[in-house]
């Protein structure tokens, strides 16, 4: 949604919006008279990034606007991920939910919740004008900058944290009520690390080395969910760099959305803090002591031991992603972040030792 959108000068005289078949009939008619009633649509592009759903971006005139306004229309489909995502109907909910209390997401448009008009799970929202966090960290900001961005990004997270629900759990309708059986969507972490490595490709890159330090890391799953099992905080659980847009306001870096919520759950803000610094290797140092600093300032809550249980909670995402990259390029990424966890654990485990 942060991509470069149609100039100005691409909308007029433009008689085929949709050059690139997006828009089936239903969908074209759900849009013009129910989600954009009168609406002309001037261009209809895909949107790369959307790895379980078909994004695209629509520019179109509103009746009732002075001119031509951006758009996003999420299409959903069928997902058999490891990692449950959620519905049309309870990503709106959190959305809704979620600027309830401040935090900057998409404006929703219309839905289409259960595919009834348009055949499948349809959800339009406002494009936000923003730069993703990933590419500015990528540019190499400076120090002070670094810290100022940091800073902007745990605020949001710890305003996303005071978002409590009835108790933890993965959210089965749109009421956001948690089902109370499930203290976590995924829960068992050694065996979902083990159903991940089963069915990872035969031929993939991961080693039988790499294979045992995930398995060693799990092994600590079951005291760092032990020790969140109470939390009842809105969880973004993909929580990092790309899917968070900042922008420059009054010459300081500001949040303008967080995006893509179809992983929410009710749980412990930790699992956000480790998807966030899964690759603080990357980045300016000043940017993960801004963060830490914004989302304790925000009233979010670090125990003691926060770094090995963030670490912890993120394998859930790490695991998945190192059985089933989506490129070579972030496979090495997520390898490099494993070695480091592991080399990590290994420390603590030597100085734990030492004190004895």
């Amino acid at each position: 949604m942060h991509e470069d959108g149609p100039g100005p000068g691409r909308l007029a005289g433009v008689t085929s919006p949709d050059r690139a078949g997006l828009l089936d009939p239903a969908t074209h008619t759900w849009l013009t008279r129910h989600a954009l009633p009168g609406a002309r649509l001037h261009e209809v592009d895909p949107l790369p990034g959307g790895f379980t759903n078909d994004m695209a971006l629509l520019t179109a005139q509103p009746a009732d606007a002075p001119g031509p306004e951006r758009y996003v229309l999420r299409r959903y489909r069928p997902s058999d991920s490891r990692v449950p995502r959620n519905t049309c109907a309870v990503e709106v909910a959190v959305l809704g939910r979620a600027a309830a209390r401040t935090v900057p997401v998409t404006a929703v448009v219309a839905s289409d919740p259960h595919g009834r008009a348009t055949g499948r799970p349809t959800l339009l929202y406002r494009f936000v004008d923003g730069t993703p966090l990933s590419q500015v960290l990528a540019d190499g900001p400076v120090s002070g900058e670094a810290r100022g961005l940091g800073r902007a990004v745990g605020a949001v997270l710890a305003r996303i944290g005071r978002v409590r629900l009835p108790h933890p759990g993965a959210f089965g309708d749109a009421s956001l009520v948690p089902a109370p059986e499930e203290a976590v969507p995924l829960g068992d972490l050694p065996g979902f690390v083990d159903r991940c490595l089963a069915t990872a490709a035969a031929d993939g890159p991961l080693s039988g080395t790499d294979a045992a330090a995930l398995r060693a890391l799990a092994r600590q799953g079951p005291r760092a969910l032990a020790a969140v099992s109470g939390e009842r905080s809105l969880v973004h659980c993909d929580f990092n760099p790309k899917n968070v847009l900042v922008e420059r306001r009054a010459g300081q870096w500001a949040v303008a959305a967080v995006l893509d919520w179809e992983l929410a759950f009710s749980g412990s803000p930790l699992f956000d803090v480790g998807n966030m610094l899964r690759f603080a290797h990357e980045y300016p140092p000043a940017f993960t002591t801004g963060f830490l600093q914004g989302f304790r300032g925000g009233n979010g809550r670090l125990p003691g031991d926060w770094r090995q249980l963030s670490r912890t909670l993120d394998l859930f995402a790490l695991a998945d992603i190192l059985t089933a990259p989506p490129d070579p390029a972030y496979f090495a990424r997520a390898r490099t972040a494993l070695h480091k966890a592991a080399a990590h654990r290994l420390a603590q485990a030597a100085t734990d030792t030492s004190r004895y």
